[in-house]
């Protein structure tokens, strides 16, 4: 996946990105989510060189196991997610920092939005950022739909 912006696209709202750990009320804050007049796009924390110190010290004093359990949420918390805007057929907010959407095929995704990043998830502060980036979704919808 290409970081953006792609020949032709263009840059329309930034904000700090969070990685939302499904069934808890938990992020990993970092990257950023980005809107261009294409896609939403979260690019990846940068988080190895900790997954590296956590599963080095893990595999050595914690029980058979946790350091592969700690290299696969480091794996799944850098990958690059992203969005086509011809795609989402729904937008939407909950909670103080999640953009909800809901894409063609039916698949939810959610993208956590932080005001900051050393915001804690659960912030008021971050619920003004949530809504500038699910406005701007819209609107982006609204102008790619246009052509």
């Amino acid at each position: 996946m290409t970081l953006p912006p792609e020949e032709g696209e263009r840059v329309l709202c930034v904000k700090t990105g969070a990685v939302l750990i499904p069934g808890t009320g938990l992020a990993l804050i970092g990257g950023l989510l980005v809107l261009t007049n294409r896609r939403l796009y979260h690019g990846p924390l940068n988080t190895k060189l900790a997954g590296r110190l956590l599963s080095t010290v893990a595999g050595s004093a914690a029980p058979p196991g946790v350091d592969r359990a700690i290299d696969l949420i480091v794996g799944w918390s850098n990958k690059a997610r992203a969005v086509r805007l011809e795609d989402i057929t729904s937008v939407g907010a909950a909670g103080r920092t999640v953009l909800r959407i809901t894409t063609r095929d039916g698949e939810r995704r959610r993208f956590g939005i932080a005001a900051g990043w050393r915001t804690p998830v659960w912030s008021r502060h971050n619920i003004a950022h949530r809504d500038e980036m699910v406005a701007a979704v819209q609107w982006a919808i609204q102008q790619a739909a246009r052509g």
